[in-house]
């Protein structure tokens, strides 16, 4: 590695811990002040975009193990705000919707999380706005991209 190299790595390393930090805990206060975690807010996000998802697409959507998509979905479930069903034609899958009661809770959130992201991107230059959503888009694709060539532990 060149010494080039390694200050970018760091650098990057460093912005992207203060930004995880820093939308992880305004994600966490907004979506729990409606009585939801962020993983589940997460999970009824993902289920509002779709009429059903299997339980493997998911976990893949969120990037956790079964079973810890399992455990979320208990929980939507227990709030009313997710439902579990058995396709007919194959037994062994489970495919989760949200209910009304979820995807009206998820505009909500969204909603407010919305007007907080044009409130962020308002303080950066307009002509630099496109760019910036462009480069934390390539960055969460070569992520993804780097993540597929390394063993999993």
């Amino acid at each position: 590695m060149t010494p080039r190299l390694t200050e970018q790595a760091m650098l990057l390393h460093q912005a992207v811990v203060y930004l995880a930090k820093r939308y992880q805990f305004r994600d966490r206060n907004d979506t729990c002040a409606y009585g939801v975690s962020v993983s589940q807010c997460y999970a009824l996000e993902a289920l509002s975009t779709s009429e059903t998802l299997s339980m493997n697409a998911l976990a893949k959507e969120l990037g956790v193990t079964i079973s810890t998509t399992s455990r979320i979905v208990d929980q939507l479930v227990a709030k009313g705000l997710a439902e579990r069903q058995t396709p007919p034609n194959d037994r062994r899958v489970c495919e989760v919707y949200a209910t009304d009661e979820g995807r009206r809770l998820v505009d909500c959130i969204l909603s407010g999380l919305l007007t907080r992201e044009q409130d962020i991107l308002q303080r950066i230059p307009a002509a630099s706005r496109d760019h910036v959503i462009w480069a934390i888009q390539q960055l969460s694709v070569t992520a993804d991209d780097w993540r597929q060539t390394v063993p999993q532990a």
